[in-house]
């Protein structure tokens, strides 16, 4: 049972995975949310919409004949995007740690294919853990790790930025979305189905020992208050009154995600667009 001491200073339920979320090891594979289904379905969230704009930014952002690796892929849910906004790129791979999760995404591709007369790109998938040594690959030029990094502990997470840094190439480009959750370690998640979720001070220093340059960081969600006070803060009285109305008229789950983006200093979830540091 443990003296007092130790029980005392054990963190609480609050800050460990909930009991009963989906493992293989130490790893959460609990997935994010098929948006695609949850939208045609009449089901609009905040995080679905979220994950849609990330994934939409990543496709609209892929230069001709990228090979692009999906770092923790899921059920494909980057690709229907690719299909349809980057068919010029000319590889994708998808690693993830669960079988069922590739099964998933194999099922998307030929939904896809179905739709779209054949794959425009190149296709692999493979299950592995991303935390430990990959296959041996020619470099890709955009890497993928969304909604997933929190999935980890924290040393297979620094393991698996360090991968991901080698794979890239000169010019690559890692878009990583993850919480971004405030204090020191221990940190209340803010999601029990994860394992570590990091906070901008801690998650920059180890980008930058993973040989990776922060270009740019995206609010993806808003903080749970003062949003209005952080437009006001950064660009003036006229953006709360901008913000005030929009609330008025525009459903959260769709206002969440673009207002997040203008003061990702007080976001709850932020996107990093990092290169090879030189």
């Amino acid at each position: 049972m443990g003296d007092p001491v130790t029980r005392a200073a054990e963190p609480g339920e609050e800050y460990r995975t909930r009991s009963g979320t989906p493992m293989i090891g130490p790893y959460s594979v609990n997935q994010m949310d098929d948006f695609y289904a949850a939208l045609a379905m009449g089901q609009a969230k905040s995080t679905g919409v979220m994950n849609y704009i990330q994934h939409l930014y990543v496709a609209e952002r892929c230069p001709p004949d990228a090979r692009l690796v999906d770092v923790c892929c899921g059920r494909g849910l980057q690709l229907p995007l690719l299909y349809r906004y980057a068919p010029h790129i000319s590889a994708y791979v998808g690693l993830d740690i669960a079988a069922a999760h590739l099964d998933e995404a194999r099922q998307r591709i030929r939904q896809l294919d179905n739709c779209y007369g054949g794959c425009p790109f190149r296709v692999d998938l493979l299950e592995c853990d991303v935390a430990r040594p990959w296959p041996q690959w020619s470099a890709f030029d955009v890497a993928v790790y969304t909604s997933a990094f929190e999935h980890l502990p924290r040393e297979q997470g620094i393991s698996s930025l360090h991968n991901t840094a080698a794979a890239l190439t000169a010019d690559g480009r890692l878009y990583l979305s993850t919480p971004n959750t405030p204090c020191s370690p221990p940190r209340r998640l803010q999601h029990r189905v994860h394992v570590y979720e990091w906070h901008y001070d801690e998650l920059s220093g180890v980008l930058n020992e993973a040989g990776l340059m922060i270009e740019d960081v995206i609010g993806l969600l808003p903080p749970s208050g003062g949003l209005a006070s952080a437009l006001t803060g950064r660009f003036g009285d006229g953006a709360a009154r901008w913000y005030e109305r929009l609330v008025e008229v525009i459903p959260s789950a769709f206002l969440d995600t673009v207002a997040a983006t203008a003061v990702p200093e007080v976001a709850a979830e932020l996107m990093y667009v990092c290169s090879r540091r030189r």
